[in-house]
């Protein structure tokens, strides 16, 4: 299980969040409490890696990048922000969220880009030949490179995230959102193409597993 932050690490992480809404455009109030129902949001009990330790990583990894952007920092905040295994629409649904909870202090051409950049987080959906995109995307998916044991973690709070799920369709369900990673690149922005075959490798690994065969 990748381990949710506890008391302590949450309350280290969200003044940083409540900062950003300061900066948009909210009311310190404002800020603060919609810190709580995003937190909120993110300790719900069926998250065993889409919580608030998925966001302290890809803040980390915003960091590594040594830029400010601001419409980045925003999309990871509210990405995962509605998260059903069971749903469809997650990110559409955590757009709808952003957009409601924003309404009235963030300006419109702000909080039309960080859905765009949520929006692009949906690996169904084609992406488009933006960098901001694909630098958003490649910070999501960041875990797919991380030391073996680490992504085995990964794989095994997933699991979790979807025990609803009988084994033969979760693998076979699994399988197949892995097999169209490797059939292209998994990351697009320069800082990340180091990492590229680390992810690769990770994940033919947790092919073998899932299915039995030897992946090339």
């Amino acid at each position: 299980m990748i381990e949710r932050p506890d008391a302590k690490a949450t309350a280290r992480i969200l003044p940083r969040f409540i900062s950003w809404c300061v900066d948009q455009g909210a009311a310190s109030d404002v800020a603060a409490s919609l810190a709580e129902g995003l937190a909120s949001r993110y300790q719900e009990p069926g998250r065993h890696y889409h919580h608030l330790g998925h966001i302290a990583s890809s803040l980390a990894e915003l960091n590594l990048q040594q830029t400010s952007d601001k419409l980045l920092e925003g999309a990871i905040w509210f990405h995962d922000v509605i998260y059903d295994p069971k749903g469809h629409d997650n990110e559409d649904a955590s757009i709808r969220w952003f957009r409601e909870q924003t309404a009235g202090w963030i300006a419109e051409d702000t909080r039309d880009a960080i859905c765009r950049l949520i929006e692009a987080t949906d690996f169904r959906k084609p992406r488009r030949d933006e960098p901001s995109e694909a630098l958003m995307i490649d910070i999501d998916l960041a875990i797919l490179s991380s030391l073996p044991e680490v992504y085995l973690a990964y794989t095994r709070a997933i699991r979790l995230e979807y025990s609803h799920v009988p084994e033969d369709a979760f693998c076979a369900g699994r399988a197949k959102v892995m097999e169209h990673f490797l059939s292209q690149p998994i990351y697009r922005t320069e800082s990340f193409l180091i990492r590229e075959e680390a992810a690769r490798e990770n994940i033919r690994r947790e092919l073998e597993r899932l299915t039995g065969e030897q992946k090339p």
